[in-house]
């Protein structure tokens, strides 16, 4: 009789952003941040959005970009900069989420009989493993937030804040709570902490 301990198979399932999901990131996300070598944060003073965000590939402007536009307003403001029709930084946004199956198996044994060789005693036995196993799989789903800024006259990306984690069902139920939170939580890595004075 032999043991085995076989490991569970993990499945990724991408699927396309929906605004219910869009940053339903768990309380504690984690958060990455990435800048440009070139950026200097201090050289900007002025932001508009993109004219069409990632959000809004449904051609209309979603509750989902509102409140993002809502959040990141705040966020920049507060740093110093004014929205402006002629802006030195674009900003867009980007969701995602994707399902991943996990779980754990505890021990697991089975019972086979084959044929066990060429001999002149008889080759056939019973061999394998005996046992009995347990399976907790089950599927959760993860969220993502993006926040693009992009250097209008180059137009290349020069900051990016990234907030993942589980989604919640409070975020579910309450997404512009979800929203606000993530984006404060990603604009708290931004490479300017000293905040305008309000």
């Amino acid at each position: 009789m032999s043991l085995s301990m076989p490991g569970v198979t993990g499945r990724w399932v991408a699927v396309a952003a929906c605004t219910a999901v869009l940053a339903a990131c768990a309380s504690r996300p984690v958060i990455r941040t990435q800048s440009a070598p070139e950026f200097q944060h201090g050289r900007y003073q002025t932001y508009a959005f993109v004219e069409h965000p990632s959000t809004d590939t449904a051609g209309y402007t979603t509750l989902t970009t509102r409140y993002l536009k809502d959040s990141v307003t705040r966020e920049m403001q507060a740093r110093g900069y004014s929205q402006s029709d002629n802006p030195e930084l674009l900003v867009n946004f980007r969701v995602g989420n994707r399902d991943k199956v996990e779980g754990r198996s505890g021990p697991t044994v089975g019972v086979g009989y084959g044929r066990g060789g060429w001999g002149w005693r008889n080759p056939w036995g019973w061999g394998g493993s005996i046992g009995i196993g347990d399976r907790d799989i089950r599927t959760v789903t993860e969220g993502s937030l993006s926040v693009d800024l992009v250097d209008k006259q180059s137009n290349t990306l020069v900051w990016t804040g990234t907030a993942e984690g589980k989604v919640t069902k409070e975020a579910r139920d309450n997404p512009q709570v979800a929203i606000e939170q993530a984006v404060q939580q990603i604009f708290a890595k931004y490479p300017d902490t000293k905040l305008a004075a309000k």
